[in-house]
Parts: C-alpha cells; structure tokens; sequence
C-alpha cells in the first residue's frame, strides 16, 4: 500500500551528498577525563552529559540527519501527532520527543531564553575568550585545556562537550556564545532541553 502523505521538499528538489561525521566524541571524552580532577569528573558524570561518557565513539551524522529531514512529511497531509513524521520508503513512520528522549537520555521541552554571552554578561567570556573576535571550537579546546580555575573548567567542560560531542562540528567553526552564558549557572545548564 503506497503511502498518500506528501513530503516537505519534493524528491526532484532535493541534492545528493556525500555524509561524515564530525563529531570527536573519543577525543572529548578522553580530554575531559584527562582534565577534570575525581571531583570535576563526579560532577561531570552527575550532569545531563555524565550517561554519555559511557560512549565509546558516538558515530553522529549531521548530513543522514539532514536527509531523513529531507523527507519529513507535510503536516497538512498526515493527521498531528505528537512528534515528527518521515516519509521512508514510501512508509510513514514517526519520531516522538519521548523516544527521542528515550534513546538520547538528553532533556525536552520549551527553550529558554538565552542572552548572548558578551564580556559585559558572562564571565567565562571575559576570561577566557578575546573579545574582538569570536570564538571557534578551537578556541574553547585551548580555553578549556588551559584553565586553572576548577569550577570554570567544570563550566567549560560542558560546553567543550556539548560542541565536540553532540553538535559536531569542525574546529574552525563557531561556537553558540549562548551556551556559553547558560554554563555560569550549572544547574540551569543541565535542566536546559
């Protein structure tokens, strides 16, 4: 039986690519664990990060992510359910935020807002990233390799390996200063969706 949902972007728009994987799940976990001392690791395996150390090489694909969004279907042709709806192999299948949760052991639910980390706002900013330009994941990695300060590099550490881990992306690339400025507060962090 053919499936009679329509996709988002129709088949002859999309492109054909080639998928990598970016993120540097071993060399972030065996950096953070080299850095943190027994009570930052405590601290860290506490977190909404500490199940995921657990991965040996988390194989995260951004482009296979973006071809199955390719083939999300339209929502004006498949009645609502809670979650997101693909079109694979002419099958319908669904994705709820529960079994996304499920399998990640990640958080959902609405986003805060977030300001910008500014040197006038954060001070992890201020100490630890010039504020001329912004700062690449290159950046955090020596930001975060040369701090002192235990409690920054515990702050640190999340958002190292947030970038590296889960987002995975190259070295030169950008990070999201807001994440930044959700680390001064770990507790918000870690209820963070």
């Amino acid at each position: 039986m053919a499936c009679k949902a329509k996709l988002m972007i129709p088949e002859d728009e999309k492109y054909e690519g080639k998928p990598f994987a970016l993120s540097h799940t071993r060399t972030a976990i065996t950096t953070i664990k080299a850095k943190f001392n027994t009570q930052q690791l405590q601290r860290f395996e506490g977190s909404c990060f500490g199940h995921l150390l657990l991965i040996e090489d988390l194989k995260w694909n951004s482009q296979i992510v973006h071809g199955l969004l390719m083939r999300k279907a339209d929502p004006k042709t498949v009645a609502q359910v809670n979650g997101i709806k693909f079109i694979v192999g002419n099958k319908l299948i669904q994705f709820t935020a529960q079994q996304f949760c499920l399998i990640t052991g990640l958080r959902f639910g609405k986003l805060p807002f977030i300001p910008k980390a500014t040197n006038e706002n954060c001070s992890l900013k201020r100490k630890y990233f010039s504020s001329n330009k912004p700062a690449t994941l290159s950046d955090l990695h020596t930001a975060f390799i040369e701090c002192t300060d235990d409690e920054d590099a515990l702050k640190l550490g999340m958002v190292y390996f947030a970038n590296f881990v889960l987002l995975g992306t190259e070295k030169h690339v950008l990070i999201d200063m807001h994440y930044l400025k959700l680390a001064e507060d770990l507790e918000e962090f870690d209820k963070y969706p």
